[in-house]
């Protein structure tokens, strides 16, 4: 007796939207039937090949070229008939048993599923000892509503047919698979154009440690169809590890760092359970940038390697070292920084664990793994957090385990985002002299300016020592440390800057002051305003782990407070009278930025 599609040909439709993010987790669900097989034969590593075959097609009265078959082809143990017979029936895959590094399958549903949610054609082809066999799953074949096929079909056939030959020599003579999907009516890939950097970063993500391991090689190649017998090589790489916490060697991280670690490693928490009398264990890792990685004189963000932290910024869940997700519930989006600090959930697939933690059929989520606010919670239930988890420990022990890898992660977290931000404290200051900051703009503006102030002069007369001097107390009156003080305003002198953006504590409405000094701006944000509070300090955190070439909120506004400066610069040059009205208008409008700060919604 065939096995059958499960009577697919009601749901099939309805199958296809089957939550799958994006093409390639699709393909990961066909890897990991190529890395489990590879498993199986017992050697050292596996090795798949994925294969993108473009070719011009025609839509409307136009050609563009598409991606027409997406290929996976693997050197595993191949399958029998009863094997494949069951490899594309819904729920009968064999993986799911298997244990060790071999359990990333999970219901028997990933070649199924993950072959209607991306095309109306697969095709199986694999081979033992010479014996090849055939299989297939083709949608418009299964709702045919006369001769709709019901059961799985396999075949014997002598060899690999003539277009699977072109692009995939045969890599085992012994044993292997080969897995083909045309028809790609739902792929999100369209073209093969910037292809292999999106595949990388995915797929080199989810299996970073078979990678870095070297457990297994995935080889892309990406073909363009000429003609029915001619296919030309357009690139080819192989996948490399994408790793979130920066602690693997010959990665995707752009240089220097893709050769060496770009994080520290933290020490581990270790989390023991117990479920139906077995024994578990779940491991959580950390990792913090290295100071270089992230930047001393000024903050890497934008750097290739920085932008790269804050794309895998998350805290990676990872399933007998599979990765399922990057969860961003433990993130705040506004914070930059938080990119230089992550956290990896690690635990072996097993019934006891995917049950508790909720993984999905697709393996793409673990639904119960996310942050909680236990503060919320133990005040819904009129409880102290310690006492709220006493009660979730003796009610529901799955929602105490959860919780209980939520607040380590948390709190770890924390303690890693506090050291960033202690490090990063008074590096602002050090932007300065830097090319493109607020301070350096406006001296520029200044040298430009064609009509010379008073002040002008006075800066052009101060010797180097008395500007030194007067920049060093400024500094330091607006709490910087001596030493980083003498520090920036050597600097700053060496490189002429002309203005001193300071934060100090002003008894007066105003929301800035300004006063010149030797020629020097010296513009003074005043910390007891409401506004530094609940404004300009929140604008200085956004922008602290930017560069200079990124906007930024925090240099515009120290430039619209540079250009007032440069104005009562000129006022007091040419208008005295005129130079008072901007006292005047300076302290009743920080009166009114007040005032309205401190207006309560009523």
């Amino acid at each position: 007796m065939g096995y059958k599609y499960n009577s697919v040909r009601s749901t099939i439709e309805s199958d296809r939207v089957s939550g799958f993010k994006n093409s390639s987790y699709a393909v990961a669900e066909v890897l990991d039937n190529s890395i489990q097989a590879g498993f199986r034969t017992k050697k050292n590593n596996c090795e798949i090949q994925l294969i993108i075959v473009e070719e011009k097609i025609s839509i409307g009265l136009n050609n563009f070229d598409r991606i027409s078959k997406i290929i996976v082809a693997d050197n595993g143990d191949g399958m029998d008939v009863e094997t494949l017979s069951k490899a594309l029936a819904k729920g009968e895959g064999i993986n799911k048993n298997e244990k060790g590094h071999g359990k990333l399958g999970k219901y028997g549903f990933g070649l199924y599923m993950s072959s209607i949610s991306q095309c109306r054609r697969t095709d199986i082809y694999t081979w033992r000892n010479n014996k090849f066999l055939r299989s297939w799953l083709d949608i418009d074949e299964i709702l045919d509503p006369k001769n709709g096929r019901e059961e799985v079909p396999v075949e014997e056939i002598k060899g690999l047919p003539e277009d699977v030959i072109k692009v995939v020599p045969k890599i085992n003579a012994d044993h292997g698979t080969i897995v083909v999907w045309s028809n790609l009516d739902l792929a999100t890939w369209k073209t093969g154009a910037g292809l292999f950097k999106n595949v990388e970063y995915e797929i080199g993500r989810i299996y970073r440690y078979f990678i870095n391991d070297e457990k297994i090689k995935i080889h892309y190649k990406l073909y363009k169809k000429i003609s029915e017998k001619n296919y030309s090589l357009e690139d080819e790489n192989f996948v490399r590890a994408n790793d979130p916490l920066f602690l693997m060697s010959n990665t995707i991280c752009p240089e220097p760092w893709s050769k060496k670690p770009g994080f520290a490693t933290c020490p581990d928490e270790i989390i023991d359970l117990k479920i139906n009398g077995k024994q578990h264990q779940v491991k959580i890792k950390f990792a913090i940038a290295k100071e270089d990685f992230r930047g001393i004189e000024e903050s890497h963000g934008s750097k290739p390697w920085g932008q790269l932290a804050r794309k895998n910024n998350g805290v990676s869940i990872l399933r007998s070292g599979r990765e399922l997700e990057l969860n961003s519930s433990w993130n705040n989006p506004s914070e930059p920084r938080e990119r230089w600090a992550n956290a990896e959930i690690h635990f072996e697939g097993n019934n006891d664990l995917d049950k508790l933690f909720q993984v999905t059929n697709n393996k793409q989520y673990a639904m119960a793994l996310h942050k909680r606010d236990i503060t919320e919670k133990a005040d819904n239930t009129n409880k102290t957090e310690p006492g709220y988890l006493s009660l979730l420990e003796e009610s529901d022990y799955p929602e105490y385990i959860c919780t209980k890898i939520s607040q380590k992660i948390t709190s770890r977290l924390n303690a890693l985002y506090s050291s960033i931000r202690e490090w990063r404290k008074d590096k602002g200051s050090s932007r300065n002299g830097i090319a493109g900051s607020a301070e350096d703009t406006t001296t520029k503006a200044r040298e430009a300016r064609k009509k010379k102030t008073k002040a002008d002069e006075a800066l052009e007369a101060a010797d180097k020592n008395t500007k030194l001097k007067v920049m060093i107390e400024r500094l330091i009156s607006g709490g910087m440390p001596k030493i980083d003080a003498e520090k920036l305003a050597i600097m700053s002198i060496e490189r002429n800057i002309s203005t001193v953006i300071t934060t100090e504590e002003i008894n007066s409405p105003i929301f800035f002051d300004v006063k010149i000094i030797e020629g020097q701006y010296h513009i003074i944000i005043n910390k007891s305003h409401p506004a530094y509070l609940d404004f300009f300090n929140l604008i200085e955190k956004e922008s602290s782990d930017k560069s200079m070439n990124e906007p930024s909120s925090d240099r515009a506004i120290k430039l619209m407070l540079s250009s007032w400066a440069s104005l009562e610069d000129e006022a007091i040059s040419d208008e005295k009278e005129y130079s008072s009205y901007l006292q005047d208008i300076k302290i009743r409008w920080g009166q009114i930025f007040r005032d309205f700060l401190n207006i309560k919604e009523k």
